[in-house]
């Protein structure tokens, strides 16, 4: 029969918690607990306390929603514990306090972070087909040109404080003006920001170069560190290899002809025009006599095919092309005619 003068001193629940109270002590707690009611919730209001304070936590894994619930009601619960429970109660509060800081600063963290977190942002990716020049309109009523064998990347919806969007190839830009939310193009090497402006920017990945043409407005053009700002009119010109950017005055005309099918050349070597020409309509044009390079041509098509624009060069330039070959180019296994260059 259990003794009722039994007293269990708190060092003696501290210990029967964290296991290393010796089997008379449990014995005699035990015991304890089992002669009254009142014991026995006392008991329990200690453990309960103790276990919370004691948890091994994970911050990650935590149902913030439940454990915030756990806290108030706890606390709620410990506001109406009996007069003379208070002072060890108020004891194993503190610290219980002190050990349940770190993970209420980790459920509020992660509450912050769920109702702040960034939503997902959808991407749209064209590619204009070679042969072809494709046009759109950006969600926030820009438009954009893509030349033959160009991608442009960009968001579903511009939700940031900057209107950001990638490109390969060649593209023509009419920004829609807002002086608030700049307006970016990523090249890989370059950054164009402008806010209301039409511009042009041809970066393949295989040119050794980037051009940039502005047409209206202002726009700055950065390399890292290295940043120039061009004004209507002006052309710059970027060198990948020694990343040196230079600026030059030009007529624009014949290098934004392009997004309303014309190709104009004026008086540009024939090395720069078959390379025009392979963008367009990705060929391959293989010199088989470097002085060709020497010879320059004047002209104005739109509409015409790849050999008709070949027969009308052939009848004032001295050159003659014959087609070699048809390869399979890149992952895509795309084929690509191989043009062969003679001087007669």
């Amino acid at each position: 029969m259990p003794d009722k003068n039994i007293n269990i001193d708190t060092d003696v629940i501290l210990k029967y918690l964290e296991k290393t109270a010796s089997p008379e002590e449990i014995r005699q707690l035990r015991e304890w607990i089992a002669l009254s009611e009142e014991n026995a919730d006392y008991f329990q209001e200690i453990r309960n306390i103790w276990e919370v304070a004691t948890p091994a936590v994970d911050p990650e894994k935590i149902d913030t929603g439940k454990a915030l619930a756990q806290v108030k009601s706890r606390i709620h619960a410990t506001s109406q514990v009996p007069a003379k429970k208070t002072r060890f109660i108020t004891y194993c509060q503190r610290i219980a306090a002190i050990l349940l800081l770190p993970a209420i600063i980790a459920i509020v963290a992660l509450m912050m972070k769920k109702d702040h977190q960034e939503p997902l942002i959808a991407y749209n990716e064209v590619t204009a087909p070679y042969g072809m020049v494709s046009s759109l309109t950006l969600p926030d009523s820009s438009k954009v040109w893509l030349n033959a064998g160009s991608t442009l990347k960009y968001p579903t919806a511009f939700t940031s404080n900057v209107r950001e969007v990638e490109m390969s190839g060649e593209a023509y830009f009419e920004v829609h003006a807002d002086k608030e939310h700049p307006f970016i193009v990523n090249t890989g090497d370059l950054k164009v920001t402008a806010t209301g402006t039409a511009f042009n920017i041809c970066s393949f990945a295989k040119a050794q170069e980037e051009v940039i043409t502005l047409v209206t407005g202002k726009v700055a053009v950065s390399q890292e560190n290295n940043i120039k700002h061009l004004l209507p009119g002006q052309q710059l010109n970027y060198q990948r290899a020694s990343k040196s950017m230079e600026i030059t005055d030009i007529d624009t005309y014949k290098y934004i002809s392009w997004k309303d099918g014309i190709l104009a050349f004026r008086d540009d070597p024939l090395k720069s025009i078959f390379n025009r020409l392979e963008q367009v309509y990705q060929v391959r044009f293989i010199l088989k006599d470097t002085s060709i390079n020497q010879f320059t041509y004047r002209a104005t098509f739109k509409g015409e095919t790849l050999d008709e624009i070949l027969d009308y060069m052939g009848m004032s330039i001295p050159i003659t092309f014959r087609t070699t070959e048809t390869e399979k180019e890149g992952n895509d296994s795309i084929n690509v005619r191989t043009i062969e260059v003679y001087k007669n």
